[in-house]
C-alpha cells in the first residue's frame, strides 16, 4: 500500500489500531508531503496508550498546527519514548505547550525544535534526553524539572554556563560555544564526551568523583593560537586531567594531543593510575611521537593503546609522518627517558606505522601486556 496517497484499509484497520504499541512517520514531500497520511492513521488509533512515537519532518511547508496536534496526541497518550526530527532546514519550531509537562516521558530526542525560555518544565519520569541548541536558562529549567535524568545528550549550544546535576551518569557537549566557563557538577556522572567543534574559555570539572569514561575530541578552546598552544590552554588541560583520576578509559583528540606535545615528559606531573584504556584520535598530520610519549607519561598502568586517524586531505599521506612534524632526535630522547612501557609501545607504533598506507587506519596494541611487545 502506498501509505502517502491512501489510508489504512478495512481489511487491517481494526487489528493494528488495537495491537500496536509504537508508532513512527516520516512525513517527506513525496506524495504531497502535507501530514494527512499521519492525521488518518491517528484519528483510527484504538489504542489508550502509546510507547513509542517517531516523528521524522523533511518538508518545510508542513504546518505548525499539525506538528502540535501530533505532538499533543503522543502526550495523551501517554507516550514513553518521543522522537521530533525536524531536518537543519526548518527553520526551528516552537515546542508544542502541551509537552513540557509529561510524566511519562522516560526518553526524548529533539532537534530543530525550539524551547520557550518561560515555560517550566515537569519530566517526572525522563531518563535520557537529547537537545539541540538551548539555553543556559532553558537547560537549568529541563534539569531542575527531571530529577531522575541519567543521560543527557547537547548539541550545538551556545552560551552554557553551568550543567548542575545529581542524577546525571552520561553527559555529552557537542559543538558548544561558551564565552564564559562552563562548571560541570555532576557527582553520579560516569561518562562524558566533549566533541566537535567546541571553544570554552574554560570548562571545570567541578565536581564528577565517579567518572570512569572520558572522551576529550572536540577542537580546541578559544584561546589556542597557530603559534602553539598558549599557557591557559595548559592550565586547563591539567585542570581537566586532574579530574579524571578515577577514569579507566580515556580518549583524547586533536586539541589535548596539540597541548601535549611541546611538553616534555618530565614536565607532565598529571597521573591518571586508574586508566587502563587510552585512544588517541587525530588527523595523520598531526601525528608525533614525542606527544605519545606524554600520553603515555600520564598513564602509569595502561593495558590498551589505540590510535584513530581522521580522514584527511589530499594533501597528506603517509609518508609525511616522517617528514613533517617528527623531530626524531627529541623523540629518541624522550623515548630513552620514558618509563619502559611507553618506550615498549613506542616501538610497536613505530614498526607497525612504516606498514600503513590507507587514510582512516587503526593501530591497536591489541590489548597488549605491558612489557610485552608481540603479546
Amino acid at each position: 500500500m502506498d501509505r502517502h496517497r491512501r489510508g489504512p484499509t478495512r481489511r487491517w484497520r481494526s487489528p493494528w489500531t488495537t495491537a500496536v504499541p509504537d508508532l513512527g512517520f516520516s512525513v517527506s514531500s513525496y506524495g504531497g508531503g502535507d501530514g494527512s497520511f499521519v492525521d488518518r492513521v491517528l484519528a483510527l488509533y484504538g489504542r489508550s496508550k502509546v510507547r513509542k512515537f517517531h516523528l521524522d519532518i523533511m518538508p518545510k511547508h508542513t504546518c505548525r498546527s499539525k506538528i502540535d496536534s501530533w505532538v499533543r496526541f503522543a502526550v495523551d497518550h501517554g507516550v514513553e519514548e518521543l522522537r521530533v526530527d525536524l531536518y537543519t532546514w526548518w527553520p526551528y519550531y516552537p515546542l508544542s505547550p502541551s509537552l513540557y509537562n509529561c510524566s511519562s516521558l522516560t526518553r526524548l530526542f529533539l532537534r530543530g525544535c525550539r524551547f520557550t525560555s518561560c515555560e517550566s518544565v515537569s519530566w517526572s519520569s525522563l531518563k535520557s534526553l537529547s537537545v539541540g541548541s538551548v539555553s543556559d536558562e532553558v537547560l537549568r529549567k529541563i534539569l531542575m524539572g527531571s530529577p531522575v535524568l541519567e543521560c543527557l545528550a547537547l548539541k550545538g549550544c551556545r552560551g552554557l554556563e553551568r550543567i548542575h546535576s545529581s542524577s546525571l551518569r552520561e553527559l555529552v557537549i557537542d559543538d558548544a560555544v561558551t564565552k564564559s566557563p562552563l562548571h560541570v557538577s555532576t557527582p553520579r556522572l560516569l561518562s562524558l564526551r566533549v566533541r566537535g567543534h567546541c571553544c570554552f574559555e574554560a570548562i571545570g570539572i567541578v565536581e564528577a568523583p565517579s567518572l570512569i569514561e572520558a572522551e576529550l575530541d572536540f577542537d580546541g578552546p578559544i584561546k589556542y593560537n597557530f603559534n602553539g598552544p598558549t599557557k591557559s590552554d595548559f592550565r586547563l588541560l591539567k585542570e581537566i586531567l586532574c579530574k579524571l583520576q578515577n577514569a579507566t578509559r580515556i580518549l583524547f583528540g586533536s586539541w589535548c594531543f596539540r597541548v601535549m606535545r611541546p611538553l616534555k615528559v618530565e614536565d607532565v606531573q598529571v597521573s591518571l593510575p586508574d586508566c587502563k584504556s587510552l585512544t588517541l584520535h587525530m588527523l595523520i598530520c598531526e601525528f608525533s611521537f614525542p606527544a605519545i610519549a606524554n600520553m603515555l607519561a600520564t598513564t602509569p598502568n595502561l593495558e590498551k593503546l589505540i590510535i584513530i586517524f581522521k580522514p584527511y586531505d589530499l594533501f597528506w599521506n603517509s609518508s609525511n609522518l616522517y617528514s613533517c612534524n617528527v623531530d626524531h632526535e627529541s623523540y629518541w630522547h624522550m623515548k630513552k627517558n620514558a618509563s619502559k612501557h611507553a618506550a615498549v609501545i613506542l616501538n610497536y607504533l613505530e614498526e607497525e606505522h612504516g606498514k600503513q598506507q590507507k587514510k582512516g587506519v587503526r593501530i591497536t596494541t591489541k590489548c597488549m601486556r605491558i612489557g610485552h611487545k608481540d603479546a
